[in-house]
């Protein structure tokens, strides 16, 4: 329980919330009228306006089979220690349909049969279920939208609800789809006499916390509807970015690329000190990606110098920085939720070996021709790339004698990821779309020798 000095603070804590309420209505992620150096008029986040989160609702609610429900469930928190919280990054899926950042909520869309209670082909309505306001957490940190804030930032167009109802709505919603599935007790009635199955559309492992709250409709619902999941129908339009994400992304990318200058510049000096790790790199990429704009970065920093560069996620940055090792960056910034993703590799003494300068042009070759065979022409897709890639990587190979001719097979020992992969509001972006199909969207191209030392006569390059 509250003593009475704090219920006192958070009651004097929620009249200014409210105070400010009454012009700007605060809610826990920034507005127009809250912060319009960031978000601009009609937008809901900066960039997106929220007539583009209304229409990718509605693109998303054609595609759902009719008599559907789908639920889209918030990220879970992440804690650093039992009460210390990780920054926090919403749900791909949900951020993309509403903009909502706050944690503990769910989207969901009901999707009606045609003829029932007077529903048309495609009509869907949208449901929102967010925590309430509390004076008491605001005390500690900052308001949240609440029912009144959600409805007017985020959900104008739908229903708003608290989030402790979420289990009898969306059991309401669920029983009208499958009454609605129910054959009409006449042939030719008005609801027809072959339907199929009604759908819930749920992902269950995004929040395990929000899947257990919602166990006894999900049990339940096992029993008698067609149970799917939900990300597949969004990411199919995920894939395909809008100019304004295409806008956020490039400013993700242009401050990475501006903080790997940056961090190149800083690294033969702190190599030649003898002291310093290759953390120190991390830590002033960070650094200057958050002085262009991204709020964090959009996954930890890879800094990995000398023979470290074998492991492709090498995350302990705590070796020393050696003048004479090449260094091995991976990393990126994630600009309001867009993500960047950039690998380079460089000398530390500031110039090549001889032997580091023919693997390094070698890549960079490979990399260049791969990057002149992309074409939106509706036969290439990244699996093609990827192929090509290998193929000129085996080639490369055989040119500096490192590998044979007919040894095609024994590239992957050196070069044993995919060429790249998807990037927008995740950094490996629509992780169920397949790779293989015949366009192209944003993606990462990754190439990177793994520098092996072979016992044989790769040890000596």
């Amino acid at each position: 329980p509250m003593s009475p000095a704090l219920r006192k603070a958070a009651a004097f804590a929620a009249r200014g919330v409210c105070h400010r309420a009454r012009s700007t209505l605060a809610i826990a992620q920034p507005t127009a009228g809250t912060h319009p150096h960031l978000v601009g008029p009609g937008e809901v986040t900066p960039g997106v306006t929220r007539a583009e989160y209304t229409q990718r609702r509605a693109v998303l609610a054609a595609t759902l089979p009719v008599g559907s429900v789908a639920i889209f469930p918030s990220a879970p928190r992440a804690y650093i220690s039992h009460d210390v919280l990780h920054t926090y990054a919403q749900s791909p899926d949900l951020h993309y349909l509403c903009g909502f950042l706050e944690p503990n909520c769910l989207l969901a869309c009901s999707k009606p049969w045609v003829g029932s209670a007077g529903a048309l082909d495609g009509d869907a309505t949208w449901h929102l279920f967010v925590e309430p306001t509390d004076p008491a957490q605001a005390l500690w940190d900052g308001p949240r939208a609440g029912v009144a804030g959600a409805r007017q930032h985020i959900l104008s167009d739908g229903q708003v609800h608290p989030i402790r109802t979420a289990p009898r709505v969306l059991r309401d919603m669920v029983d009208a789809a499958v009454a609605g599935a129910a054959p009409s007790a006449s042939v030719g009635g008005p609801l027809g006499a072959n339907r199929s199955l009604a759908c819930l559309l749920f992902d269950s492992a995004v929040n395990p916390t929000i899947t257990k709250s919602l166990s006894p409709l999900l049990e339940a619902s096992a029993q008698k509807l067609q149970v799917m999941r939900a990300s597949p129908f969004v990411e199919r339009l995920r894939l395909r970015k809008s100019a304004s994400e295409i806008s956020l992304m490039r400013h993700a990318a242009q401050a990475a690329a501006e903080a790997f200058v940056v961090t190149m510049e800083e690294s033969a000096a702190a190599a030649a000190r003898g002291d310093q790790l290759e953390g120190l790199l991390a830590a002033r990429f960070e650094f200057e990606t958050k002085r262009r704009g991204c709020g964090r970065l959009a996954y930890p920093c890879v800094v990995a110098s000398g023979a470290n560069a074998v492991f492709l996620h090498y995350m302990h940055n705590n070796a020393r920085l050696t003048p004479g090792d090449l260094v091995l960056m991976d990393a990126g910034g994630s600009y309001f939720g867009y993500s960047a993703d950039i690998t380079r590799t460089w000398p530390l003494s500031g110039s090549f070996t001889p032997a580091q300068r023919d693997i390094y042009e070698a890549v960079l070759g490979v990399n260049e021709a791969v990057i002149r065979a992309v074409r939106a022409d509706g036969a290439t897709s990244l699996q093609s790339l990827h192929q090509l890639s290998i193929r000129l990587m085996h080639e490369a190979l055989v040119s500096l004698g490192i590998l044979k001719p007919a040894e095609l097979q024994r590239v992957s020992r050196y070069y044993p990821h995919a060429i790249g992969h998807y990037l927008g509001l995740d950094v490996h972006d629509t992780p169920n779309a397949s790779q293989s199909q015949a366009r192209v969207p944003a993606y990462r191209s990754r190439q990177h020798l793994r520098a092996h030392q072979d016992s044989d006569r790769d040890a000596e390059r």
